[in-house]
């Protein structure tokens, strides 16, 4: 089929007509002109001139062509099979392979011709079926409706099948992405039974994933139990193979109960440390697969110490203190400036508030030659010739006068952002108390916070930071900023604003910037699911990132084995894949050989095993039912899947669709139509010099 469009009327056709013609009649017809050739000459040069304005003109018009073919696509046929290791916990779970084989076989003999049959994976990951060996550690059965969706976006797609048990422990539940298929029936088959096993069973073990050497951290442990008979059982923790603590629990309903365990451990060892909790078995059991799980907690000893310095006790350094000391990877002491010194364990930051009554310059420097970050606090009262001792860069004014201001966030700085939580409670907070005048700053600084004074926001810095001989220095102007605390607390019930503040300073100023060569990034946890990938940088004296030096990765797995991987140059990082691992401990070791000088660094990680499709043991075929009521579908058992292959046959709605495919082509892209303008021109003046006539 096809139709014509223009941005002018076709009616154009009709004066361009006529004036090709009267254009040619009146080259062809004045007297002087008509009289070199015949009749019958004369008509068929007429003719051709003719035909060649009338096709110019046709050109001028900018006519689109359109055409439209129709084509037919089958309905798409879409089987998804749960491959998770759930659906081998029931009795007939021999049999499942061989009745998914045997309804996809009958699904080609009887539907082959008529639908375009495609038979999906869905559990641990989503893609195409190769086999069907039910080996998946965990089940997402939305994923593979959301596969489906975003690639078959806009197909045919009469129906889709699920076969599983309905149980899902990862994604979200599966009607909803089932419902933006639109106009899809599901159709589901159950694999297994909704009996409940006599099982007892370690439900789930959560514990911190870091804890610090020396500190106690909690193990909690939820059991379950289903048609087990009333009365005690024992739960153990066993670490490197010995058990170091066990408790009792009791079972006080035979049809279901649920108790929990709480294990305080003491962390005595660094690094990763394995604990296994051992649910005792009972005779009866359906399994004892899901009598044991396992979790890994890093053990760590590297807290930040954050000394607190003044002449005397001061409010502002009691609220900044109250918020570091809710971070357990932080040690925060206090102490006077007139008669501390520096530990052997240096601090990692100095929170120094200076009023000038009792200065230490001495100290300071040192605290600076130690190359130890500093944010300084400075009260207006503090003389300006104590700020120049401290040999910051920093010019206060000299006067005594002060000034009530409230701040305001620069847009000048970078390094980080507050979030909405501190910026709006930075409307309503108190005003600081600073020094009148105007200050005179550092030539690297870079200011955080400006003075704002009602709704006029100042160029003069309330809050900066500057480095000065490769030591990061925040300096505050003001005092006063236990009132902001007090204030939105008064507000909201909560300090989410002035814990950002503090959080994000002390965050700033104890990073240092990273000028080793070799950096490499990899998690500190994966599973047995993930693949272990690991990038790794280098770069040059100038700091610029290369890929020239060798980089290879050592494993060392739990078992003590080593294997090596070459890293491979991508653009300008290092790349490297050490595939799917065993659960357990591993340390890495990464080394770069650049122009002859090595470079190594090291660590560990750990792989955690999934065991959660062993808790399984009882079919959720509410799940399906629900999938299948809400889109048109209906549910069948798995071994009633003949039944289901009747329903479909009986079925007018999954059926193949007819496409209109448009395609616009405008005329000036026709190239024969060009070749037949040129035939024409050429041929009349082929004939005009055939016949002698120029």
């Amino acid at each position: 089929m096809f139709n014509y469009f223009s941005d002018i009327s076709l009616w154009w056709l009709l004066p361009i007509g006529i004036l090709s013609i009267g254009l040619s009649y009146f080259y062809y017809y004045k007297p002087r002109i008509a009289s070199d050739w015949t009749v019958r000459q004369l008509r068929q040069l007429f003719a051709l001139r003719s035909v060649a304005l009338f096709v110019v003109g046709l050109l001028l018009l900018g006519l689109l062509w359109e055409s439209i073919r129709y084509r037919d696509e089958k309905p798409l046929f879409i089987t998804m099979v749960d491959n998770s290791g759930s659906m081998k916990n029931y009795s007939d779970s021999a049999k499942v392979k061989q009745r998914i084989q045997d309804f996809q076989k009958q699904l080609e003999e009887r539907f082959g011709d008529e639908f375009e049959l495609m038979a999906l994976e869905v559990g641990e990951k989503t893609g195409n079926l190769k086999t069907i060996d039910f080996s998946g550690k965990q089940t997402n059965l939305a994923g593979g409706f959301e596969h489906v969706r975003e690639l078959f976006f806009n197909r045919n797609i009469g129906a889709i099948t699920l076969i599983s048990d309905g149980n899902f422990n990862t994604g979200t539940h599966p009607m909803y992405p089932a419902e933006r298929i639109e106009l899809t029936p599901v159709f589901t088959l159950g694999v297994g039974d909704t009996i409940t096993r006599r099982d007892q069973l370690i439900k789930s073990v959560n514990t911190n994933e870091v804890a610090f050497l020396n500190n106690q951290f909690p193990i909690d442990v939820t059991v379950d139990f289903n048609r087990i008979p009333t009365g005690p059982t024992t739960v153990s923790l066993v670490h490197q193979g010995r058990t170091i603590a066990t408790q009792t629990v009791t079972c006080t309903n035979s049809i279901f109960d649920q108790q929990q365990v709480l294990f305080n451990v003491d962390a005595k060892s660094k690094g990763f440390q394995r604990y296994t909790v051992v649910l005792q078995h009972k005779n009866g059991e359906y399994t004892f697969d899901n009598n044991q799980q396992t979790c890994y907690i890093e053990i760590v000893d590297n807290k930040n110490l954050i000394c607190l310095l003044s002449s005397a006790p001061h409010p502002d350094l009691a609220a900044i203190r109250s918020v570091l000391e809710e971070d357990q990877q932080s040690q925060v002491v206090t102490a006077l400036t007139a008669n501390y010194t520096l530990p052997k364990e240096r601090p990692n930051l100095v929170v120094w508030y200076e009023n000038g009554s009792k200065p230490n310059p001495a100290l300071f420097k040192t605290i600076k030659e130690k190359r130890i970050p500093i944010l300084l606090l400075l009260g207006p009262t503090t003389p300006s010739a104590v700020v120049r001792s401290y040999e910051i860069g920093l010019t206060v004014p000299g006067s005594s006068q002060q000034d009530d201001v409230q701040g305001a966030v620069s847009g000048g700085f970078s390094a980080f952002s507050f979030t909405s939580l501190f910026t709006d409670a930075l409307q309503y907070y108190p005003p600081l108390r600073v020094k009148f005048g105007s200050h005179n700053l550092p030539a690297n600084a870079e200011i955080i916070l400006t003075q704002r004074i009602g709704s006029v926001s100042k160029r003069d810095p309330l809050l900066f930071v500057t480095q000065r001989d490769q030591v990061k220095i925040g300096v505050l102007l003001g005092e006063g900023i236990w009132r902001w605390k007090m204030k939105e607390f008064s507000q909201r019930r909560s300090i989410d604003g002035f814990r950002e503040f503090v959080q994000k300073m002390v965050q700033y100023l104890v990073v240092r910037q990273n000028r080793e060569p070799l950096r490499v990034t990899l998690p500190k946890r994966f599973n047995v699911t993930e693949d272990v990938e690991v990038k790794a940088e280098f770069y040059n004296e100038a700091m610029e990132l290369i890929t020239t030096p060798e980089i290879v990765l050592t494993l060392i797995g739990p078992d003590k084995k080593k294997s090596s991987i070459d890293f491979s140059p991508l653009s300008n990082f290092y790349k490297a894949n050490a595939g799917q691992l065993k659960a357990g401990t591993y340390k890495w070791i990464v080394t770069a050989n650049n122009k002859g000088k090595k470079y190594s660094k090291s660590g560990d990680f750990v792989v955690e095993d999934i065991s959660i499709e062993q808790a399984e043991t009882r079919a959720d075929f509410s799940v399906l039912n629900q999938l299948s009521m809400q889109s048109g579908g209906t549910f069948r058992p798995l071994k009633n899947a003949s039944q289901l292959l009747d329903e479909i046959e009986k079925r007018g709605d999954i059926t193949t669709i007819q496409y209109a495919d448009s395609g616009y082509t405008a005329l000036i892209d026709w190239k024969w139509l060009f070749v037949i303008l040129i035939l024409v021109l050429s041929t009349e003046w082929f004939l005009r010099r055939w016949w002698g006539r120029y």
